[in-house]
């Protein structure tokens, strides 16, 4: 997946990734990253676990919208604040009713891997509800994306961020691999740094598992 800026290939994920930093680096990523469990791959997988939702307006009511901060073919995501705790989190809203067979199947296959898939650097799913026949996944927030580094520093991010971005990445394709799920949709914009600067992969809507 290419990403531009200014004229400059800025991001490049399949075979090897690269970020334009100051030294412009480029890093291989090997087998050894990419080694899949052969126990992950079983055709089961979905019914591993139950699919549990909410179906109340009072689950939103319990959630103060504070800003727009996404938007993209299938859904919004908006940063909320929980009346109840005053935890920040991001509440993802699928823009179509969950009749649209296209948006039921993106949705669900979202919050079955994120409801199965727990690491460290994966987006952390907290509640899902629905309001009005629409799905909304509630997620742990983070500050920013790596989209937004790199337009922060437009001659390039520093170098030991990208070290830091790309090994922790790394890690949480890692996670997926051996657990048989393959993201494909890897871009900055999907992965998000939180304020202390761990990373977290998200939107798992077009995944797939082996």
């Amino acid at each position: 997946m290419e990403r531009w800026l200014n004229g400059n290939k800025l991001w490049l994920f399949g075979n090897q990734v690269q970020l334009l930093s100051k030294s412009c680096m480029m890093i291989k990523i090997t087998s050894p990253f990419f080694n899949l469990s052969s126990s992950s791959t079983n055709p089961n997988f979905y019914r591993h676990f139950d699919l549990q939702t909410r179906t109340s307006s009072k689950v939103m009511e319990r959630y103060e919208k504070i800003s727009k901060i996404g938007e993209g073919s299938y859904g919004v995501v908006y940063k909320c604040k929980n009346r109840d705790t005053g935890e920040i989190v991001a509440i993802k809203k699928f823009t179509e009713s969950e009749e649209d067979p296209v948006i039921r199947k993106i949705a669900l296959r979202e919050i079955r891997l994120l409801k199965n898939l727990k690491h460290t650097n994966l987006v952390n799913l907290l509640e899902v509800f629905r309001r009005k026949r629409r799905l909304h996944l509630v997620l742990e927030f983070c500050e920013k994306t790596v989209l937004n580094e790199l337009e922060k520093y437009p001659r390039g991010i520093p170098d030991l961020m990208v070290k830091q971005i790309i090994w922790q990445t790394i890690q949480g394709v890692s996670y997926c691999h051996q657990h048989g799920c393959i993201h494909r949709d890897i871009k900055p914009e999907n992965i998000l740094l939180t304020s202390t600067g761990v990373v977290k992969l998200c939107d798992f809507g077009f995944a797939r598992m082996l």
